[in-house]
C-alpha cells in the first residue's frame, strides 16, 4: 500500500515539474535533494519552508555550517532561492539576516573546496598504458585520452555520440555542458594517439551510432551512455592498475581529465583566454582554482632556477 505524499513534498515536485525541459535533470536533481533536506529541517523546526522566513533561512545556514562545507551550504541556499523564484515570491535570500548568516559561516570555516587530483600527460601515459587490449581496456583508454584533449566533464563525455566525431575523427562536438545550458556546443580536437585509440574501441565495440561510451556487463555492450559515477570508477580503477599511490588514487575523479590537461596548457604557455576556450570555461575565477597548483610549481621552479644560475659570492 502506498502512503500519500505529503502537501510540502507534493509542492516541491509541482514546482520542480514546471521546470522540466529548461533546466537539465542533474540541476533539478541537485535542487530537489536540497529542498527535501530544507523540507525536513523546517517541519522538526515547525516551520513554513515555501514561502519561508529570512529568519528561518539565517538559523538554518547557522546550524548547516556546524557540520557542512560552506560549498553545501551555499548549494542550499541556492535551492532555496531558485524555490522561491520558480514560485513568484519575493526572495527571502537577499535579505540582510541571510547575508550576515552566510558571513559568519564564511569566517567560521574555510570556503575552499577541495580540488580533485589534475590527470596530467605523464598521468594519462602510465595509465592508458595499464589499459588491457580488451573490449573494456579499449574503451577506458579511449575514454580517458578523450576526456584529457576536449578537456570534458564526466558529464559532457557521458553526453558524446558517435555522431559526433568529425569523419577523420581529429575533432568532436561537445553537444552540452554545465556552462552550455541552451546546446550551442563546442568543437574539441583530438590528438593523433586519441584518434588512433578511438578507432581502435569503435571497431572492436562494431559502434556505427549512439553513445560513444557504453558500459559493458559479462562483456556484451549495452546501449545506454556509460553514466558519471561509472567514468569515476574507471579513472579510480585504471589509476590503480597503473600502479599509481593509494593518495593520488583518492584525489581522482571525473574531472580529472579536464584540471589534468588545464594544468599541462598552462604549463605549456598557453594563454588564460586560450585554455578557456578549449575548456569551455566562462569565468576566469573558476580557471584559476584549477591551474593554480600547476602555476604555483613552475613559478617556484622558475624561482629555483633564477637563483641558482646566481654565481656564489
Amino acid at each position: 500500500m502506498h502512503s500519500t505524499p505529503s502537501p510540502a513534498k507534493l509542492k516541491l515536485e509541482t514546482l520542480l515539474q514546471r521546470c522540466e525541459g529548461a533546466y537539465s535533470q542533474n540541476t533539478l536533481r541537485g535542487y530537489r535533494n536540497d529542498l527535501r533536506h530544507f523540507q525536513k529541517w523546517c517541519e522538526k523546526c515547525g516551520e513554513e519552508w515555501l514561502p519561508t522566513e529570512p529568519e528561518t533561512i539565517a538559523r538554518f545556514i547557522d546550524e548547516e555550517a556546524e557540520t557542512k562545507a560552506m560549498a553545501t551550504v551555499k548549494h542550499r541556499l541556492d535551492a532555496i532561492r531558485f524555490a522561491h523564484v520558480m514560485a513568484d515570491l519575493s526572495c527571502p535570500t537577499e535579505h540582510s539576516e541571510v547575508k550576515l548568516a552566510v558571513r559568519r559561516a564564511r569566517r567560521k570555516k574555510s570556503a575552499r573546496q577541495k580540488q580533485a587530483l589534475g590527470l596530467t600527460s605523464e598521468c594519462l601515459s602510465k595509465m592508458v598504458a595499464a589499459c588491457p587490449n580488451t573490449l573494456d581496456g579499449r574503451r577506458n583508454a579511449a575514454l580517458l585520452s578523450v576526456g584529457y584533449d576536449t578537456l570534458c566533464r564526466s558529464s559532457e563525455l557521458a553526453l558524446l555520440a558517435v555522431e559526433h566525431l568529425s569523419p577523420c575523427r581529429s575533432s568532436i562536438l561537445i553537444p552540452r555542458s554545465k556552462s552550455d545550458p541552451y546546446g550551442e556546443g563546442r568543437i574539441a580536437h583530438l590528438s593523433e594517439e586519441t584518434s588512433a585509440l578511438l578507432k581502435d574501441w569503435i571497431e572492436l565495440a562494431g559502434l556505427e551510432s549512439g553513445p560513444l561510451f557504453r558500459g559493458l556487463h559479462t562483456g556484451k555492450m549495452a546501449e545506454k551512455a556509460l553514466s558519471t559515477s561509472s567514468i569515476r570508477r574507471i579513472v579510480k580503477r585504471t589509476a590503480e592498475k597503473a600502479g599509481l599511490s593509494g593518495a593520488e588514487i583518492y584525489g581522482l575523479s571525473g574531472h580529472s581529465m579536464r584540471i589534468g590537461a588545464a594544468q599541462d596548457m598552462m604549463v605549456a604557455g598557453i594563454d588564460t583566454l586560450g585554455i578557456m576556450q578549449a575548456g569551455g570555461w566562462k569565468s576566469k575565477n573558476v580557471l584559476a582554482r584549477y591551474v593554480e597548483k600547476a602555476s604555483t610549481s613552475k613559478l617556484h621552479r622558475r624561482r629555483w632556477e633564477f637563483l641558482n644560475s646566481i654565481p656564489p659570492g
